[in-house]
């Protein structure tokens, strides 16, 4: 209760606090080095494909750079986003971990956009992002854009409620080799390299990392992962540049539900690829040309088990029952092994094509816009969540425009928007129109609406998955497509305010909305009782359809206050109120306290010493009734980073010492039987 109380009224803080930044500002200025007096308002790119000034985007935005990522001590990339505002990190299992905005989630949340220096990591098989496929690590990152709230005007479909763009180190800015080591809980290893090389007209940087660890005690759900990443920049000719980006991952997790703590895990493994390159042509001074491909593969596979396992969820059959339809099904699907079948669902490949065409001009002084498009082919299949149907494909076309004007000097207005395409679902438009008022050089009051619309994906479509019989239909059928899905669609209004401080780096970020969430897509149990299948055991089976629909209100702050050149505070604090309803018939379910009504962090950076820093992050998630892991408490959690460094004859040490939930007070995360306790790692880095 004591805690309930200070997290709500520690909410009014940062706006006390926003009363005096100045005063501080000007009482520890002599603390601040000259560099420290001259900072501009950062700009950021992912919330209309333009470079602006965040008192010009149109979208609330955070950003998190490399010293801060260091400093909140985070082992995983999802780790950084508990210090976003509106967002909820955490852990599926040990090693399987989700982010999502804005919450209404399951352990497959598939309303955000991901994206590796502008291009799409979302997989359409599974209706999400696999964070530990990605082919980086956070050693790679430089920085992260975060879009809070709807960017399907600027990047389609999959930016439905928001969308993070993660940009990794350029070799130009890094000129140096790194050897790292981490070591600790859960007997985490992990291994980092990286080396950057530059010419005349060449620069590039490559990575690798190793990691492995046991999991949790309970489920011994441990992981394995290799990755490999190459970026550079080619500049053949002063107008003339090619940017490429290459990355490689295999390993496995052990995947399953720690709803239960007899629950088997089993390893599904993971092969992934990724290729990316751009050419950027400077036309003149106005104009900007620019071209890119992306393909994304990615090949995942669960353990097979008996035949006996395989079935253990169906009631009433015997191990011969049992082995019968399991090689049944190895006639009808011709890709299973004799009597096994994959424990888990996760089962497939992936491939996704995408080439796009972009120009940027600058039509006169207080005018200047963005245009394209592309084309997107996206492939799956699998033998478990897409059973019997082969290779399942969509074809995506889209075009997209921003056109930012600036009729007078305090006033800047944004339009623009996204049309959409695809041949498994029905065409639309996706607008977005904001005005953001300069009150001063540094502040500016943001108003915006969006309309935005979310296809179905591949799996949401075509899912189907059960046990054949020797007739050629099911013994039991676990799911069936709907091709009658329509897009999720949603309306949002919010007004914002940025103020950035002129000398010191502090700035001030609120923001107030409401999301309404339409024909939202949810899959349930449908029991076929008036139409019994004669082959089906159970004359039930799971499908998706459009039962859902909520209501966001709610508000996000962020403040970040530098005392003097030593001492820095972050904060950030939601409110997200959640109202609505999963319609399904005979079955109407609240949506209510589905998503944390408080989420809160803080980050303390002190470095009394040049080599020296001590940082704390403090994490606060209010109760929530997860779509799937059920019921979780309220929960607080204070994280420690302790770093020191020694300068070498021709290189550096860097040594960190973190301590996740330092007073080690174990709570749930998502699923009742993950709970997260006190861990501890150690950190070595070697600069040469």
């Amino acid at each position: 209760m004591k805690w309930e109380l200070i997290t709500k009224h520690a909410a009014i803080l940062p706006l006390l606090a926003m009363l005096c930044p100045q005063v501080h500002a000007e009482s520890e200025l002599a603390d601040f080095t000259e560099e420290d007096l001259f900072i501009d308002i950062p700009q950021v790119f992912s919330a209309t494909r333009q470079t602006q000034k965040l008192t010009e985007a149109p979208a609330a935005i955070t950003i998190i750079n490399a010293e801060e990522i260091k400093a909140i001590g985070a082992l995983k990339i999802t780790d950084i986003f508990r210090m976003v505002p509106g967002m909820q990190s955490y852990h599926v299992t040990a090693n399987k971990s989700s982010a999502s905005y804005h919450g209404m989630s399951d352990d497959h949340p598939g309303r955000m956009e991901v994206m590796i220096n502008g291009h799409s990591v979302y997989l359409p098989l599974l209706s999400t992002v696999a964070w530990e496929t990605f082919g980086i690590s956070i050693e790679d990152i430089d920085y992260i854009e975060i879009v809070r709230g709807s960017n399907a005007p600027a990047y389609g479909s999959n930016a439905f409620l928001g969308a993070i763009n993660i940009v990794t180190k350029s070799p130009i800015s890094e000129l140096n080799s790194q050897v790292s080591m981490t070591h600790g809980a859960l007997n985490t290893q992990q291994y980092n390299l990286s080396h950057s090389h530059t010419s005349d007209s060449l620069a590039y940087r490559l990575s690798a990392q190793f990691e492995e660890n046991d999991g949790y005690h309970l489920y011994e759900d441990g992981a394995v992962n290799r990755s490999l990443n190459i970026s550079g920049t080619y500049t053949p000719t002063f107008s003339d540049t090619v940017d490429f980006n290459i990355g490689f991952s295999s390993g496995f997790i052990y995947s399953g539900q720690a709803d239960n703590a007899n629950n088997n895990f089993s390893p599904r493994s993971h092969q992934s690829n990724f290729q990316h390159i751009r050419w950027n042509r400077i036309l003149d001074e106005s104009n900007e040309l620019k071209i890119s491909f992306t393909h994304n593969h990615l090949n995942i596979g669960e353990e097979f088990t008996d035949a006996a396992s395989a079935v253990a969820h169906l009631k009433n059959i015997d191990l011969a029952t049992a082995q019968f339809l399991i090689a049944t099904n190895v006639q009808k699907l011709g890709s299973i092994a004799g009597t096994q079948q994959a424990l888990g669902t996760e089962h497939g490949a992936i491939d996704l094509y995408d080439i796009e065409a972009e120009h940027r001009t600058s039509i006169n002084a207080t005018l200047t816009s963005v245009w394209g498009g592309g084309y997107r082919l996206e492939q799956a299949k699998s033998e478990t969540l897409l059973q019997g149907q082969g290779t399942v494909t969509e074809d995506k076309w889209r075009l997209f425009g921003n056109l930012q004007w600036t009729p007078i000097k305090s006033l800047n207005i944004n339009a623009g928007g996204m049309f959409e395409n695809t041949s498994i679902s029905s065409s639309h438009f996706s607008p977005r129109l904001a005005a953001n008022y300069s009150l001063s050089d540094s502040s500016s009051v943001r108003t915006s609406v969006t309309k935005a619309y979310r296809t179905p994906s591949l799996l949401e479509l075509n899912s189907t998955a059960g046990f054949l019989n020797n007739s050629g239909g099911y013994y039991d059928l676990i799911t069936q497509p709907n091709t009658d899905l329509k897009p999720e669609r949603l309306t949002s209004y919010e007004i914002g305010y940025f103020q950035q401080g002129t000398s010191t780096g502090n700035f001030f970020d609120f923001r107030l909305f409401t999301e309404k969430v339409e024909d939202g897509i949810d899959s349930f149990t449908f029991n076929n009782v008036e139409k019994p299948d004669a082959d089906d055991i159970n004359d039930g089976y799971r499908i998706s359809s459009n039962v859902a629909s909520w209501k966001n209100l709610g508000a996000e702050l962020q403040l970040k206050l530098h005392f003097n050149s030593h001492l820095s505070l972050l904060t950030n604090y939601s409110y997200l109120n959640v109202k609505g309803v999963r319609d399904r018939g005979k079955d109407i379910d609240s949506l209510n306290h589905r998503t944390p009504l408080h989420t809160a962090s803080m980050l303390l950076q002190w470095q009394p010493m040049q080599d020296f820093s001590v940082s704390a992050a403090q994490y606060y998630t209010s109760s929530a009734k997860w779509l799937e892991g059920d019921y979780r408490k309220q929960y607080r959690r204070t994280d420690l980073v302790v770093a020191n460094s020694f300068q070498l004859q021709n290189s550096r040490l860097n040594t960190r010492v973190i301590i996740q939930n330092l007073f080690d007070e174990p709570y749930q995360e998502f699923y009742e039987f993950n709970v997260f306790d006190r861990r501890a790692y150690l950190q070595l880095q070697l600069e040469f």
